[in-house]
């Protein structure tokens, strides 16, 4: 990896009240660096402006604003673009949930991300940092964030070694089935192996988040568009198509595709996880934070997208079920694959796919709570924090890991794992987001947002702020409504 990967702001400045410029990006505070260290230095960043200023650490940020998107986009396309979305299409529609989804990206994802994104350069710090800064009971907003992400994280690891066991089965012989799978110690052992190469990766700090998705999100592109193509040209193409782009109008009345839809388009941009405000405390002044924003929107719809084309050609082929769940990926594609013929190269190449998606987030997520564990302790070392971070994560996940074992570990006649999911997966990552994004618009003036947006068109910058204050609002109200 290179040296200049990751640049570094060497000159602390001093803090001035919010009524006034941020001094760090309301100026262009970005400074070349007056001495190159090595590379595993760079890991040693994640620390709040505060700290900066005090002399424990420099600022860093990251090294072009290609380099951001490519990381931020690659921490949200995961399982929620190439095993969530097809799972939602399949349930609600088709095309009905595509066109919500649609809709609710543009209009509501996209605002809400910009603010995070915002919120975090403005602090230059971890999710705590960001909202701690503006004032005591936005802390309490800060650090639920990070606690239900790192419950997120348990089971998500997981699931994400799963798909780590799939690409090995796959590649050395026979997918097995999911029970078989399951049935061992197979789930436990691939959850520490993810655990061990996130750590890995973290170790190299800002950099090498970059270096991978440098590396991971063009080739994740390229492989999916390639079994898009195969899949359009060798499974039902027409049938596909029809059932993606042709939505049956009267389904919108249905607001299970609306909840749905709204739930896909917060889970795949990583609304209210706290990614994106840590992410964005890396960014330099020089990036339009809209720009930004709508780009990596648009790459992850298009890699959720082309993972429908590459899944639903082949289930229709092979006269599968769209509506099959949570298991679709792990037991239907499989099975369609085998149905081509080319099961035997297919298959590995899905899942080594499925598995580097499913990493790319599992660092996202890490490094939220990472970030925040560093802060707290500036000076004993940035991978004291990945450690501590992680052996949390472990700890934690360890339970859901059992409960798809031999071991079979249940919570009121569910998997552990299932538990957790259905407990604070959807619901509570829903409501936790919508009001953290009200809190941080109402926080500050709308012009010191439009600086922090890096906008120059003044009515844009009120349209992202006040969407992003009023909308939460209403569908917490409307959330409330439907519950009562």
């Amino acid at each position: 990896m290179s040296d200049s990967s990751a640049k570094k702001e060497t000159r602390p400045r001093q803090q001035g009240p919010d009524t006034e410029q941020p001094p760090s990006f309301d100026h262009e505070a970005i400074s070349q660096p007056r001495y190159r260290r090595s590379q595993a230095e760079t890991c040693v960043t994640d620390v709040s402006r505060n700290a900066a200023e005090k002399g424990e650490q420099p600022y860093t940020v990251w090294s072009s604003e290609r380099a951001f998107i490519l990381s931020t986009a690659a921490a949200g396309v995961g399982l929620g673009n190439l095993w969530r979305f097809p799972t939602l299409v399949g349930e609600n529609g088709g095309g009905s949930f595509l066109l919500c989804y649609v809709i609710a990206v543009v209009f509501v994802s996209v605002p809400f991300a910009a603010i995070e994104i915002a919120a975090g350069r403005r602090a230059h710090g971890s999710t705590l940092a960001s909202f701690g800064g503006l004032g005591r009971g936005m802390a309490l907003i800060g650090l639920a964030i990070v606690l239900l992400t790192l419950m997120i994280d348990s089971y998500y690891f997981v699931v994400s070694g799963w798909t780590l066991g799939y690409a090995v089965e796959a590649t050395l012989g026979a997918v097995p089935a999911f029970e078989t799978f399951t049935s061992g110690y197979a789930s436990i052992i691939y959850f520490l192996i993810t655990c061990a190469l996130v750590t890995l990766v973290l170790f190299f700090g800002i950099s090498g988040i970059e270096q991978f998705a440098r590396v991971m999100m063009p080739a994740l592109v390229l492989v999916l568009l390639g079994l898009a193509i195969f899949a359009l040209n060798t499974g039902d193409a027409l049938q596909a198509a029809e059932f993606l782009f042709n939505p049956d109008l009267s389904q919108l009345n249905d607001d299970t595709v609306w909840r749905a839809a709204f739930g896909q388009a917060f889970y795949s941009l990583t609304i209210g996880q706290g990614y994106l405000i840590t992410y964005g405390s890396y960014l330099p002044r020089r990036v339009n934070v809209a720009r930004s924003v709508l780009s990596i929107a648009t790459i992850n719809s298009m890699v959720a997208i082309l993972a429908g084309l590459a899944i639903f050609p082949l289930l229709f082929a092979a006269n599968l079920d769209p509506t099959g769940g949570s298991d679709l990926a792990f037991t239907a594609l499989p099975e369609a694959f085998a149905n081509q013929g080319w099961g035997r190269v297919l298959a590995p190449i899905f899942f080594w796919l499925f598995f580097l998606a499913a990493f790319s987030s599992c660092i996202g997520g890490a490094k939220v709570v990472t970030a925040a564990i560093r802060e707290q302790i500036s000076r004993s070392g940035s991978r004291l924090a990945v450690l501590l971070g992680l052996g949390a994560i472990a700890l934690l996940g360890l339970p859901s890991a059992f409960s798809y074992s031999a071991l079979n570990w249940q919570i009121n006649g569910l998997p552990v794992l299932d538990f957790v999911d259905r407990t604070l997966g959807t619901n509570a990552v829903l409501g936790l987001a919508l009001l953290s994004i009200s809190a941080l618009a109402w926080s500050l003036p709308v012009e010191l947002w439009q600086r922090q947006l890096g906008l120059r068109t003044p009515w844009l910058a009120d349209l992202i702020v006040w969407l992003s204050r009023c909308l939460p609002l209403a569908l917490l109200l409307v959330g409330a409504l439907q519950w009562v």
